[in-house]
């Protein structure tokens, strides 16, 4: 067993169960909003479809289920996803290449990430030919597939810049968007230079192409307005222009251009003159806003970036959610390891996050051992679950002292949701820091939702999972991922105790939600949901029955009985958690 770093260590654990088949995934859903990223699944597998829907809406994308190629395009045509994981043959016997094509055609392009038991050379080259971004053989596990979505994402995002181009000749704009779009930027024509402000906070551009000569207000004007104004001081500015006399040309830097494009277009020109400047002020940014240790942003750079997001979830309605987590005894690491070891865990943390959030979120180190994660379109509980996600990886990392002994970090967070929790980026940090300190108190190694409470001294204990499990080793495994995401939690080891905790005028234990095991001593799983039923407990309490039988008849009989969901054994524990959540959101009190 290894030696911790600190205290707060979880208990020895037993290999986590493999997957098991569970309800099919819906064919439309996901737990993201309507913001997340839209991941089209096109596979004729119910099991694995279902696996990777859950793993991919657990990490806050959109996701839609396709079983024919058919099907596949109609879900195309009713909403462009995000990316696609594509299986090349399936069932109705067409290939996916064709689909392949299809995409990579379309502007802009939806990357594919081809998922198959195909794995010939010839496939491989077929697949980037056809423009696909990424080729992976079953079987493979859900989440290194949705891993390399992820990636292809974060890479598209990285690779695509705006640019504003601001000219009263719609000849001219329709040149400049034909000339740059191939070359990966996005570009928003306004020819109205009187709208240019409201045009400006619309696009966020990465920079600005702006004509000299316009009615009503030049662009020169218009470089200086932006330049009084230090949001957009340091934005790129390119002008176009038909004159290349030295008086322009001077009036032209004097209001703080960085360069300009002669009239008429030259197309090469242009994009390369665009693409220095942007790749600059990259370049420089990057600098700026990047914690120069860990390489995510800083305190500055994400104080910017979650502002913006808290104002888009103003607008459309959306959660936001901010994570606070500091690590747990981390001046013992410097005191005892030196903080060149203290550096390395700093490294590795940022890593760790970096790969448990989505390319959207906002992962930053605000300074010493302290690090937030702004969540757009996530909710408190969601943001919890992902953060203790990324506790449960932190875990697994192994470092060694100069002593030789291993050791291994943990970290402590709190969650808060805008705007229940705040309407604004200090209450929620506030509210996140209150949770994260709770945690501490708690025992540290662990993450609580703002607004979490302990235990009340009341004549029925409040809980919000029961586990009835004979196991104690599924049992540890079970409560301590409860602990992990500060679910008030407790276990029973026979199903005699659940009733008599449960059942009766003054119960001993109120529970949102019970994990009940079928094969129990005293009184078997079925009769625990029968004695429940008939006391009126299931209508206030959710049960999930646990099973190694999973005969459909016994999982209808289970569902007559008042059970809200049914699980066969061995289960994924993520896919658990994700059943645990629904029933709770279900409205079990």
């Amino acid at each position: 067993r290894r030696r911790r770093s600190g205290g707060g260590g979880s208990p020895p654990r037993p290999p986590p169960p493999r997957p098991a088949t569970a309800a099919p995934a819906p064919a439309a859903g996901g737990e993201g909003g309507a913001g997340s990223p839209l991941l089209l699944i096109v596979d004729d597998d119910a099991e694995l479809t279902e696996r990777l829907a859950m793993e991919a809406s657990g990490r806050g994308m959109r996701v839609r289920v396709a079983t024919t190629l058919a099907h596949a395009r109609a879900e195309v045509a009713r909403e462009a996803p995000s990316a696609v994981l594509l299986d090349l043959q399936l069932e109705d016997g067409e290939s996916g290449l064709a689909l392949l094509n299809e995409l990579a055609a379309r502007t802009p392009p939806v990357p594919v990430v081809v998922l198959t038991a195909r794995g010939s050379f010839t496939d491989r080259v077929d697949v980037a030919r056809r423009g696909g971004l990424g080729f992976l053989q079953k079987p493979l596990p859900p989440p290194k597939a949705i891993d390399a979505l992820e990636h292809v994402l974060q890479r598209g995002r990285e690779l695509r810049t705006t640019l504003l181009a601001v000219d009263d000749d719609p000849q001219v704009l329709a040149t400049v968007e034909t000339l740059l779009e191939p070359a990966g930027v996005r570009v928003t024509g306004l020819g109205d230079p009187l709208r240019f402000w409201e045009a400006l906070e619309a696009a966020m551009p990465d920079a600005v192409l702006l004509d000299v000569d316009m009615p009503a207000v030049t662009g020169v004007e218009l470089c200086r307005v932006m330049r009084n104004d230090a949001r957009w001081s340091a934005v790129p500015v390119v002008f176009l222009t038909g004159r290349t006399d030295a008086e322009t040309i001077q009036r032209i830097f004097a209001a703080g251009a960085d360069d300009y494009v002669a009239k008429p277009i030259v197309g090469p020109e242009l994009v390369t003159r665009v693409r220095n400047r942007l790749e600059r002020v990259q370049l420089h940014r990057n600098l700026a806003d990047t914690d120069a240790l860990t390489g995510v942003a800083n305190r500055r750079r994400s104080e910017e970036m979650i502002g913006r997001l808290l104002r888009l979830a103003a607008r459309q309605s959306q959660p936001f959610s901010l994570g606070l987590l500091d690590l747990d005894h981390f001046k013992e690491v410097n005191d005892r390891c030196g903080h060149g070891m203290g550096d390395e865990v700093l490294r590795r943390v940022a890593k760790v996050l970096q790969k448990a959030f989505r390319a959207e979120d906002v992962v930053a180190r605000w300074g010493g051992e302290e690090f937030v994660v702004g969540m757009y379109g996530m909710e408190k509980d969601d943001g919890v679950q992902r953060l203790a996600e990324a506790l449960e990886m932190m875990r697994e990392e192994r470092f060694h002292d100069p002593d030789g002994c291993v050791f291994d970090v943990t970290f402590s967070a709190g969650v808060s949701q805008y705007p229940m929790d705040g309407a604004d980026l200090q209450a929620l940090y506030r509210g996140a820091d209150a949770a994260m300190y709770q945690a501490k108190d708690a025992g540290r190694n662990r993450v609580l939702p703002a607004g979490w409470s302990p235990e009340q001294p009341d004549a029925a204990r409040i809980v919000d999972v029961l586990v009835v499990e004979d196991d104690p080793a599924l049992a540890r495994l079970l409560t301590h991922a409860l602990t992990t995401r500060g679910y008030r939690h407790e276990w029973v080891d026979n199903g005699r105790k659940a009733v008599d905790l449960l059942a009766g005028s003054r119960p001993a234990v109120r529970a949102r939600v019970v994990l009940l095991d079928v094969d129990l001593p005293e009184m078997d799983g079925h009769a625990v949901l029968r004695a429940l039923g008939r006391d009126r407990v299931l209508e206030r309490t959710r049960v999930v029955m646990l099973t190694v039988r999973s005969s459909e008849s016994e999982v209808v009989q289970a569902l007559e009985m008042g059970a809200f969901d049914h699980v066969a054994k061995p289960f994924s524990v993520p896919v658990l958690l994700q059943r645990i959540r629904r029933a709770l959101r279900s409205g079990g009190r």
